[in-house]
């Protein structure tokens, strides 16, 4: 999944930190690990659907460096 972020594009694709909450086997609450086009990573809060990431939470994307 790709997010637009302070005007870079913010890839988060499927790296996972922690898992907060289950709704069900398609419904994961977690927290995302991206990364931009020069290898800053970011983390954000999103849905996971067991597979990939399908929803983040854009008001939660952090730089972690």
């Amino acid at each position: 999944m790709e997010i637009e972020f302070n005007g870079k594009k913010v890839y988060f694709n499927g790296d996972i930190i922690d898992t907060f909450d289950e709704h069900g086997p398609y419904c994961i609450e977690v927290e995302a690990l991206g990364t931009d086009d020069d290898g800053i990573e970011y983390s954000a809060i999103g849905i996971h659907d067991g597979e990939d990431i399908t929803e983040i939470e854009e008001d939660t994307i952090e730089v972690l460096g």
